[in-house]
Parts: structure tokens; sequence; C-alpha cells
């Protein structure tokens, strides 16, 4: 599969993902309390599919290597979304540390999670939207065929290194996540 389709297609994960959280915390505003479990669950997400498995390709592999081949033209750009990877991390540790303050009731734990989540959701959606909309466009133009199939094969040893079903069992994790909130009272 081309490796910006991928990239792509990692993104509709994330976003279905992202859905839930706001979900999750609309839940939380209206009264209801998704167990704990959720929120562990959606930190388990975040650390292992969102960044050690997507965007390590894309700061490891496509950042590099755009950046070779435009020579500093485009530093700028790759570096802003970099920093929008770990203010990303940033806020998935605040979702990991107000969990266990959430889980017994504290209300200042409460707010803090409600609050990591928005920013968390806010961010990434506007990240993933310009990686798809002005950057992986620019990266197609950039690439050439020879190029993208190297991008390929780089992207299909770190699916195996991580096991190889890694999308379909984010998947399932995501879809187990939304289906616990349908069924929430």
């Amino acid at each position: 599969m081309d490796p910006l389709e991928t990239l792509t297609n990692e993104h509709g994960l994330i976003r279905q993902y992202l859905d839930n959280l706001t979900l999750a915390a609309g839940h939380i505003e209206d009264g209801r309390r998704p167990p704990g479990a959720f929120f562990k669950n959606a930190v388990e997400f975040s650390r292992t599919f969102a960044d050690r498995f997507h965007h390590f390709k894309e700061e490891h592999i496509l950042f590099v290597r755009l950046a070779q081949k435009r020579q500093g033209e485009i530093d700028a750009q790759l570096e802003a979304l970099r920093h929008q990877h770990e203010r990303g991390r940033e806020l998935v540790t605040g979702i990991a540390n107000a969990v266990e303050g959430y889980t017994a009731d504290d209300p200042n734990a409460t707010v803090a999670l409600l609050e990591h989540i928005g920013a968390y959701t806010s961010l990434l959606r506007h990240h993933i939207h310009t990686e798809d909309h002005v950057f992986f466009p620019m990266a197609r133009s950039t690439l050439d065929a020879a190029e993208m199939r190297e991008l390929e094969t780089e992207y299909l040893k770190i699916q195996a290194k991580h096991g190889g079903n890694t999308f379909e069992r984010s998947h399932k994790l995501v879809v187990d996540m939304g289906s616990a909130l349908t069924h929430m009272r």
C-alpha cells in the first residue's frame, strides 16, 4: 500500500479514538462516569499505536527523508509537527496521571482529566488535518516512486517489529472502547 495512504488510514483510526475520548468527556460532563479502565485503554492506545507506531513512522522515517530531500527548506514545518507530537505525549501523561484520582472520585483529578482530554483531542485533530491536507500532499510531490517504495519497505519493517497486526489490534481496542461508552447508562 502507498505509505502516505497508510498514514492517512492510521489517522482515520486515531480520529475514531479521539471521537471516543470526546464522547467519554461528554459523559463525565453529563454526570455519567466511564470506568477508569476506559481511560487506561485510551492511554495505552495513545502510547502504543499513535506514538510508538504511527508517530514513530512519521518522525523517524518520513520527516527525516523529507528533511534530507528538501535540504532545510521545510525544517520549521517539520519541527512544528514534532513539537505537536511531543505536546501530545505530555497531554497523554496528564491524562494518565489524572486517571487514579478520577477513579477515586477526586473532583480536581476529574477536572484535570477533562482539561487534558480537551487539549489533546483539539491538538491532534488540528495536527491530523494539517498532515492530511498540507503535509502529505507536499510529501507526495517531493518524493519520487522509488523513494515511496523505500518508505513502504521501512513501514513494513516497523509493522513487523510491532507484531504485524498492530492496526487490527488497535482497531479492536478503539471499537471496544466505543462500545463500552455506548452501553453506559
